[in-house]
């Protein structure tokens, strides 16, 4: 909701957003938001900025409720859901979904549709789990890379799913592949109603010059690189914390598994068809472990909380001095190297990075520090 240059609200800014959503092709093709921001202002008298603000954070709040329903549907706590709750919110791509560059327009209401098509899957309610996803790939295309991650969730993978995945997607193929299905029919027809094919055909051509500049330069480098990071590294970073322990329960691997599958699926194509530096494109893959964050993470946390861990940590100088190291250069960078790369200064983007780095190297030195034992 803000430009390059301004840290309140543009209407005049938001105005050309709209209108650029309804005018390129490859954005034209995801009406639905724009629908919903210009039928609010048509209902309410709002101001463009006004009615995109109503949009987005009511479905943006409506995508975080819709984590804790999913959590408790997958069996987590109350407390546990609304930890879950809490880190969507507080996750770099939410938190920061609608400041330059991140520049978030349709993702909340693709979370919304891709959620409740999540709690329909689980639910093995497949009519209503094969509109919402359909209407999630309208919502935005990208929801399409979630699909093979998918397969690991079919019916009957339960206990043994290296032995019936094949033969369970030839039974359950259908589930995957009508929501592609229709929603190119979909595209087909607007596209050809619209007369976008000829604009569709030079989109896609130009894409690769995306990939030039996220690396065209040192600066662009390192701001994608931490695009990545901020969004992605933390929850890789205990992702690997959880796939070393050797008692795991298989259902909850598959969380991890389709996280990490998505992931390796969505990051080069980001990297290679679009602006690295928009964050919010490489937070697809978390919508597997949002949901299930507590549940797959919480006893890597107890770290964080154990007294013993500290006493320990504050014991052991080589564990101090990689933590004085770290913590130094984390300064440096943040601080120093990072707000250079042209971000504005009330951003807090430097803070966060700070934060997070902070956060995982305590976390990382308080696990050398301890043993199993002192966490029970």
């Amino acid at each position: 909701m803000l430009n390059e240059n301004n840290t309140r609200i543009s209407h005049v800014f938001l105005k050309s957003q709209i209108n650029y959503h309804k005018e390129i092709a490859p954005f034209a093709r995801r009406p639905l938001t724009t629908l919903l921001i210009e039928s609010s202002q048509k209902i309410f008298g709002f101001k463009t900025g006004y009615a995109f603000i109503l949009v987005n954070f009511l479905l943006l709040g409506c995508s975080g409720v819709l984590v804790y329903k999913l959590s408790r549907v997958l069996k987590a706590s109350k407390t546990y859901g609304l930890v879950n709750m809490m880190v969507f919110f507080t996750s770099f791509s939410v938190l920061f979904a609608f400041f330059p560059p991140v520049f978030t327009y349709d993702e909340p209401l693709q979370y919304c549709f891709l959620l409740l098509a999540l709690i329909a899957f689980v639910r093995h309610k497949w009519l209503w789990y094969v509109i919402l996803f359909t209407l999630a790939l309208v919502a935005r295309e990208t929801s399409m890379l979630l699909l093979p991650a998918l397969i690991l969730f079919l019916p009957s993978t339960e206990n043994y799913p290296g032995k019936n995945i094949f033969s369970n997607f030839k039974k359950y193929a259908p589930l995957i592949l009508l929501p592609i299905f229709f929603y190119g029919c979909y595209v087909v027809f607007f596209i050809y109603h619209q007369k976008l094919l000829h604009a569709t055909h030079i989109e896609m051509a130009s894409r690769y010059s995306c990939f030039l500049e996220n690396i065209e330069s040192v600066k662009n480098g390192v701001e994608s690189v931490v695009s990545i990071f901020i969004t992605l590294g933390p929850l890789l970073y205990f992702s690997y914390f959880y796939l070393k322990r050797k008692n795991k329960h298989q259902w909850q691997n598959k969380f991890v598994f389709a996280f990490l599958l998505t992931v390796a699926i969505n990051t080069p194509i980001v990297i290679l068809t679009a602006f690295a530096r928009e964050s919010r494109l490489f937070a697809l893959p978390l919508l597997f472990v949002w949901p299930m964050f507590m549940q797959l993470f919480g006893s890597d946390l107890t770290y964080l909380r154990n007294k013993n861990g500290y006493n320990n940590f504050l014991k052991n100088w080589r564990i101090i001095l990689v933590f004085i190291g770290i913590t130094f250069a984390n300064i440096l960078f943040c601080f120093i190297y990072y707000p250079q790369l042209g971000l504005g200064e009330n951003t807090y983007f430097a803070a966060y990075l700070f934060s997070t780095i902070l956060l995982l190297t305590t976390h990382y030195c308080l696990y050398k520090s301890t043993s199993k034992d002192q966490l029970l």
